[in-house]
């Protein structure tokens, strides 16, 4: 009953605030869809499709065997967990939670393989990081390397913590060869199977859009209607949808420290859209959205204490 209060007092707010400020909700409302339009469709749709078809005609082997030891040896992962792992440091939210998911489906991984590595595999990604963070809004490339380690590197030391209890309970479960050799049998190329695979990445960048669009107006109406000069509000705002939240914080007259600070913890957290959108993309049960939230919070404050170590360090006299 307490639930359903707490929604509908939600539900209604979002309608007050659409009937009342219409002008300022289509704003927002068309920022999000210039920023689906602009990034999501051209850049991470062919990553979505070449992925899903990767994955069903078993075209990852290759590439996992290349990555397989130097991963294994951190994180003690599978050789199809080894592409999860690269593909979540390389492309970006949601896309390593999303190849996770395609891989267990696919019986690929173990269940609970699958769940460690939404730990720590849903990253922001380099270019990301390097050219919209670094080089346009702090106008200092030179940076860029600084929050990619700070950042990734968060994430990676996470992994390599949780898979201390990953190999203790030898959770690392290889797909039976028989099993394998079935699924190769039965990949092949056809019509049918692109059509699936164009149709769940076109779904899945559909549903990506959706939840830019509806963040970047509760951005909207979060600065509309709470004084933005505040600093928790400020954070608060940058914290809903990524792009528009580092875009915020390198606009504000914060100290640097603290500007470092947020942006560290913003770009690892990855905003509440992408959470939305992991959640949904990859089809977490109540046990995973639990375990990932988590994870993202332990990211989160091992990217503050390694970003603090960082300032100190840049202090610290020579």
């Amino acid at each position: 009953m307490k639930k359903n209060a707490v929604s509908l007092f939600v539900l209604l707010s979002f309608l007050f605030y659409l009937f009342f400020f219409p002008q300022n909700a289509l704003s927002s409302a068309r920022e999000g869809l210039l920023l689906w339009y602009h990034s999501v469709i051209p850049v991470l749709f062919p990553f979505l499709l070449l992925c899903n078809v990767a994955i069903r005609l078993h075209l990852t082997d290759a590439l996992s065997a290349w990555l397989f030891r130097p991963l294994h040896l951190l994180f003690g992962c599978s050789r199809s967990g080894a592409f999860a792992i690269f593909t979540g440091f390389l492309m970006g939210f949601p896309m390593g939670a999303k190849v996770t998911s395609e891989l267990a489906q696919n019986g690929m991984i173990s269940r609970e393989e699958e769940q460690f590595l939404y730990g720590f595999v849903n990253n922001a990604s380099p270019a990301f990081l390097l050219s919209y963070l670094a080089a346009d809004q702090l106008g200092n490339a030179s940076i860029g390397p600084v929050f990619l380690v700070n950042i990734l590197g968060s994430s990676a030391l996470y992994g390599i913590l949780r898979s201390i209890s990953f190999r203790r309970k030898a959770a690392v479960q290889s797909v039976p060869e028989s099993c394998a050799a079935e699924s190769h049998a039965k990949a092949s190329f056809s019509s049918s199977m692109l059509d699936e695979c164009i149709s769940d990445a076109a779904f899945s960048a559909l549903r990506i859009g959706a939840y830019l669009i509806l963040f970047s107006i509760l951005t909207g109406a979060v600065l509309r209607l709470l004084p933005a000069s505040r600093t928790d509000v400020l954070i608060l705002a940058s914290s809903l949808e990524l792009t528009t939240g580092i875009r915020l914080l390198c606009q504000a007259s914060l100290p640097w420290p603290v500007n470092y600070l947020a942006l560290s913890a913003v770009c690892t957290f990855g905003g509440f859209s992408a959470l939305a959108q992991t959640i949904s993309i990859a089809r977490l049960d109540r046990t995973q959205r639990k375990y990932y939230i988590k994870s993202r919070v332990a990211c989160t404050l091992l990217s503050i204490a390694v970003a603090c170590g960082t300032l100190a360090a840049c202090a610290a006299p020579v």
